[in-house]
């Protein structure tokens, strides 16, 4: 079966809305899962936003979350309902009952629908036999308002951005919402960061109680990244909260470097005006060690929040790069990226930086490739009859890299 044959066979059976679906030729069952977040405490919008571990009262500054006056992206998250109650999907081969391992995989930013990793997550289940966890990070896929999607609604703000910023570009009804919510306040991608480690530990707490039937209690842990994904993964591996993810490999797709390193000036996801806002603030984050957001500051200290501090390690290349790269030293057998060569977004050179340190003197490995089609960081496999052969051939050597390198 080609690529494009195996996604719509997919993607026709994943928008059942069935709770369990078994596609008996595949060997495969896609399963839905409600899950609550407790964590949305964190978020702008929430009446209780001191640090529940110190107790102590931190307050945010109001001023710090820019309005535009444009209600479909001015909503304070603490108050996007889908956000807290969500499903995530679980792949795994159909016979087995219930999997030895675990796969928790992360997508890319702005994403709002799961199909083009559905091929992905099932070659990847049926290679390994391990259940894939299809993840939503907070705001993105379900966790996202529907108006953020809808084409009339966001072409009003590009329209009111265009009028804002006249120099801005790569801007589209596809991005504007998610331009517009990290422009305004940047730190999102910690708080929203924050908000999905702490979802994945809720999940893994399930695991262990053997709340999950299709996925053994005592199953091994690993993680999948793409692009953004890849920093999140990275950030869990580090961390290893509650030592859950010890023995756990991460494998980074299109990803793996510091999020300054990392280029997503496009129409799929953000526009010039947000990147160069988003960059200049955690610049100025960091080389002021936090001054202008205290209770960013508070989740900052390496004393107070040891596993949450990570987040500021892994933000510029140049910042804590001797921490950064002790850590990454200790687990380097751990950690694969695979990486496409004309990618450029996730450029390969800067996963070599982070990865393997400005020495060179870290063994990770680093996988890149350059497929013989077009393709994109936002499209390393296209949906297209035209090099057919070639794209499903290239599919299949990404995903028998991260197989191999999860089964080794």
């Amino acid at each position: 079966m080609e690529y494009y044959e195996l996604y719509e066979v997919l993607k026709n059976h994943f928008d059942s809305g069935k709770e369990v679906v078994e596609i008996g030729e595949l060997n495969v069952t896609i399963e839905s899962i409600s899950f609550e977040s407790r964590a949305s405490d964190l978020l702008h919008g929430s009446d209780n936003l001191d640090c529940p571990t110190h107790h102590q009262p931190l307050k945010i500054n109001e001023n710090a979350y820019p309005v535009y006056d444009q209600p479909s992206i001015d909503i304070k998250d603490f108050d996007i309902e889908c956000n807290k109650k969500f499903e995530y999907h679980i792949l795994k081969r159909a016979d087995i009952e219930t999997a030895d391992g675990c796969i928790i995989f992360f997508h890319g930013l702005n994403e709002k629908k799961w199909d083009k990793y559905l091929p992905w997550a099932y070659e990847l289940a049926q290679k390994t036999r391990k259940a894939v966890m299809l993840f939503p990070i907070a705001f993105h896929m379900d966790r996202a308002e529907a108006i953020w999607s809808d084409r009339h609604q966001m072409t009003e703000i590009v329209k009111f951005r265009k009028e804002k910023y006249p120099e801005n570009t790569h801007f589209s009804y596809v991005n504007a919402a998610t331009s517009s919510r990290l422009e305004a306040h940047p730190q999102r991608i910690f708080w929203s960061g924050l908000q999905t480690y702490s979802d994945i530990i809720e999940v893994v707490k399930d695991i262990k109680a053997d709340k999950i039937k299709s996925i053994a209690q005592n199953a091994s842990l690993d993680l999948f990244g793409y692009s953004i994904g890849s920093f999140l993964s990275m950030i869990i591996k580090m961390t290893d909260p509650y030592s859950f993810f010890t023995q756990s490999r991460v494998f980074c797709f299109c990803g793996g470097m510091t999020i300054d390193r990392m280029f997503p000036i496009s129409k799929y996801i953000m526009d010039s005006q947000a990147t160069i806002k988003m960059q200049a603030v955690f610049t100025e984050l960091l080389s002021s060690d936090f001054k202008f957001d205290h209770r960013l500051k508070h989740y900052q200290d390496d004393d107070l929040h040891p596993q949450e501090s990570w987040f500021k390690k892994m933000l510029r290349y140049n910042y804590f790069q001797r921490e950064r790269e002790e850590r990454i030293n200790e687990i380097q057998s751990q950690i694969k990226a695979y990486v496409l060569e004309k990618d450029s977004v996730a450029p390969p050179m800067e996963a070599l930086n982070t990865l393997q340190g400005g020495y060179r003197n870290i063994n990770v490995e680093v996988e890149i490739k350059d497929f013989p089609f077009e393709y994109s960081h936002m499209v390393p496999f296209p949906l297209t009859h035209k090099h057919k052969t070639e794209i499903t051939a290239a599919f299949h050597q990404f995903t028998k890299s991260a197989s191999d390198f999860y089964t080794r």
